[in-house]
């Protein structure tokens, strides 16, 4: 899973908490005034006196909607964004054939092709609808035209899966295991 992937998955797990949370709170409230006993956490009486003498004109109302607009537009523009592809397209020789490959498979024949080359100790990789980037690892402490090598490797990878000329591939090396 990329970086943003993760950072989307935790905002959610986050937001549904407080989501969450929130509607317990308003529950139990609800409950409470229905019972005709006192606020757990929510002064009532307070909140309806400040609440009935707020107009649209005050500053902190204004502020309120506006920022609730603008959450409701970050959540929905980053629930609308198209997300990595489950799946991609092969090229097929029959007509009404269509053929598609896991991205997740795709990914892992190009690390596999990353790892044969000579030098390379450890890869991994992400692919998306227009690219496929590898970072593979050497310990080497010169490692000369490594790069290049698996940049060839996995570029060959993808030519046998008929992706090369859809993909572009991106390589960089890894050297933190270098002495």
């Amino acid at each position: 899973m990329n970086g943003t992937g993760m950072v989307s998955r935790v905002l959610s797990a986050l937001l549904a908490l407080a989501l969450f949370l929130d509607g317990l709170l308003l529950a139990v409230e609800a409950v409470l005034t229905a019972l005709q006993r006192p606020g757990w956490l929510v002064p009532r009486t307070a909140w309806a006196d400040a609440l009935s003498t707020a107009t649209w004109q005050d500053d902190v109302v204004q502020l309120v909607a506006i920022g609730a607009v603008v959450v409701g537009l970050l959540l929905l523009v980053s629930a609308l964004r198209r997300g990595a592809p489950g799946t991609l397209a092969l090229p097929t020789t029959t007509d009404g054939v269509n053929v598609r490959a896991h991205r997740r498979g795709v990914e892992r024949t190009v690390v596999a092709a990353a790892r044969r080359t000579d030098g390379v100790s450890g890869a991994h990789a992400s692919a998306t609808r227009r690219a496929v980037t590898v970072v593979a690892s050497t310990s080497r402490r010169d490692p000369g035209d490594l790069e290049r090598v698996v940049k060839r490797a996995v570029d060959a990878r993808l030519a046998e899966l008929g992706l090369g000329g859809r993909l572009r591939s991106r390589v960089s090396l890894d050297r933190r295991g270098a002495r």
